[in-house]
């Protein structure tokens, strides 16, 4: 596919990764003048509709996601028969690749690494999103430091159809939970295990498990315990070790059970090295019953056997014993009543017993009478009306609408919601009609101000760069980038292209987001921005001291005088606050004078 072209931008430079159902290849956007990441589905597999429905629901599962330490995907497209992700380009290597070269990570880098993945399943966790494949080989880490979780092929997506195991668990088997290795549900407790089996890896430079053959492997992962990991690495502490068992629990309802609750004890052991968790030190064992003692059989003696020494014959030994049968013939008496009215209280109970097994019998019939009605949200509509598994039941009616989330030609919403309803229901699909749709407007000659007051009228976005022209005057709009005329989606960014004669006093704002709060000041002091302030706000998904957001748009040409806001993280609120160091936001100006008063 080199030097091809898809989607009349995307220009396919060269093969950078091959994978099982898909290849990666580098290529340029000449829409947005960068380079990017393309992953497309094998030709073989196309025809296979098991493949073709995983790739969906990779695109499914990383449309939902946005965060810093997730590969960002700018495009979900379908050309012909190609099917392909447009992804983030990035520079670095795998986490696998980095453990390969170092061997043990020391505990404190490994800390860094560990922070960052959860935050990420903590991410995609609460979206309803599990990884399913969490593994050293599906994280990339950059130059600086930063980790970006990648991969979410197999991922289970909330109401959206799963996918089988059976072909996945295999190439993964050394990070698989014990539930995944018996292809049974999983939920994002599974992603915890792989988490703790990576981070068991890292900090003692080997696998929990390994074998001659993956069903060996995947066998230990559900029967046997792993080696306590302070044997393999004495350096490592008593606090990471107990993180490391408890992560990997074969039960998971012993495991952490949510990655914030894991990402709260890293932090803990970041602060405090020597901290001891109120956790077992190893696997819980279960204890064997001690076996019942068994009480000596005690005997009575039989009526025949027991015989007196002497017949009683003097006549008050005659009287006591007739005494003695008018109250025996008492007591058998009351026995024989109790006998009764307890026998009639168990005949009451067999005949309600009978009755409610009859009543459950014949709601049981009526169930099944009745057809399960499953969530179709997120799947193709045509598929689904097309399905004699579906439309032999059910009489689909279909209504459309535009929806910037999901794709044209899925479903956006049903009614009735899943259930159990009579043959013969009607069931009403909605179904995205994909982004509304806006003809880009002329704006050729018009003031910069005035063009992009009308960009903005028409739900587009824009993007000024300036432009040295001989012909246009100063400040007037030279052509824009998609022409006029042409359609393109709501909220598409069209470039607007303005002349200027000088460029003396006109900059280039740079991207500031997802950089440190010292290296985005120094960016722009380097682009002799001098007036800028810095307003900190709590993100409960962005570290402290990274920066947020910015007022100004990068690639934007001002003025050095334009001031500018930047916005930078004190962490999550929750977090501060089970710290103590929580404090309200607040803002601090960093115009030029103030910024050399400060020393800094």
């Amino acid at each position: 596919m080199t030097n091809a072209v898809l989607g009349g931008r995307y220009k396919i430079l060269e093969t950078v990764g091959v994978g099982g159902m898909s290849v990666v290849f580098k290529a340029f956007d000449s829409v947005e003048n960068r380079y990017v990441a393309i992953k497309v589905l094998k030709a073989e597999f196309l025809s296979d509709e098991r493949f073709r429905r995983r790739f969906l629901n990779e695109s499914r599962a990383i449309a939902m996601l946005s965060h810093p330490n997730i590969v960002d995907v700018y495009d979900v497209n379908f050309e012909g028969d190609i099917q392909y992700i447009v992804m983030e380009y990035i520079e670095g290597r795998t986490l696998k690749e980095y453990m390969d070269f170092t061997g043990i990570i020391p505990e404190n880098e490994t800390i860094g690494y560990i922070k960052q993945t959860l935050r990420a399943l903590r991410h995609a966790h609460e979206r309803g999103i599990v990884h399913r494949d969490i593994k050293p080989q599906n994280i990339m880490l950059l130059d600086d430091g930063t980790i970006k979780v990648m991969d979410f092929g197999i991922a289970h997506v909330s109401n959206f159809e799963t996918i089988t195991m059976t072909d996945t668990a295999i190439g993964s088997v050394h990070y698989i939970s014990p539930e995944q290795a018996k292809g049974q549900q999983t939920d994002e407790k599974s992603d915890i295990y792989s988490t703790g089996v990576m981070l068991y890896e890292m900090v003692t430079g080997q696998l929990p498990f390994t074998g001659e053959t993956p069903v060996s492997v995947a066998l230990k992962q559900v029967q046997s315990n792993p080696r306590r990991p302070s044997e393999i690495n004495p350096n490592i502490s008593r606090g990471m070790e107990q993180i490391i068992l408890k992560a990997m629990r074969k039960d998971p309802s012993e495991r952490y059970q949510h990655a914030k609750e894991m990402l709260i004890d890293i932090k803990i052991l970041e602060d405090d090295k020597n901290w001891v968790f109120d956790y077992p030190d190893g696997p819980v064992e279960s204890q064997p019953e001690e076996p019942k003692k068994e009480e000596p059989e005690v005997t009575e003696p039989k009526p025949e056997e027991s015989k007196p020494e002497k017949e009683p014959t003097a006549p008050a030994k005659k009287k006591k014993k007739k005494k003695q049968s008018a109250k025996a013939r008492k007591w058998r008496h009351i026995r024989n009543v109790f006998l009764s009215v307890t026998a009639g209280i168990f005949l009451a109970v067999i005949l309600v017993l009978i009755g409610l097994g009859a009543m459950f019998t014949v709601v049981e019939q009526l169930n099944d009478d009745l057809i399960e009605l499953p969530s179709f949200v997120g799947q193709v509509a045509s598929e689904i009306t097309a399905n004699p598994k579906y439309n032999n039941y059910f009489e689909f009616t279909q209504e459309s609408r535009y929806d910037d989330t999901i794709g044209a030609g899925l479903i956006v919403e049903q009614t009735p919601e899943p259930g159990n309803y009579s043959k013969g229901t009607t069931v009403k699909l909605i179904v995205s009609n994909g982004k509304r749709t806006v003809t880009v407007p002329d704006v050729q000659g018009w003031d910069e101000a005035q063009a992009i007051v009308k960009l903005k009228q028409s739900d587009l976005l824009y993007e000024t760069i300036q432009t040295q022209s001989e012909t246009v005057t100063e400040g007037k709009v030279i052509r824009t980038d998609p022409a006029s005329k042409v359609t393109v989606p709501v909220g598409t960014t069209i470039k607007i292209y303005v002349s200027f004669t000088s460029e003396a006093t006109r900059v280039r704002v740079p991207g500031l987001v997802g950089y440190k709060e010292d290296l985005a000041r120094q960016m722009l002091l380097n682009a002799q921005l001098y007036y800028f302030s810095v307003k900190y706000q709590y993100d409960d998904f962005v570290e402290s001291g990274y920066v947020i957001a910015q007022s100004i748009e990068k690639e934007t040409i001002v003025d050095v005088s334009e001031e500018i806001i930047v916005v930078v993280s004190l962490g999550s609120v929750a977090d501060a606050i089970a710290n103590g160091t929580y404090k309200p936001e607040y803002n601090e100006s960093s115009a030029l004078d103030d910024y050399y008063d400060t020393g800094e």
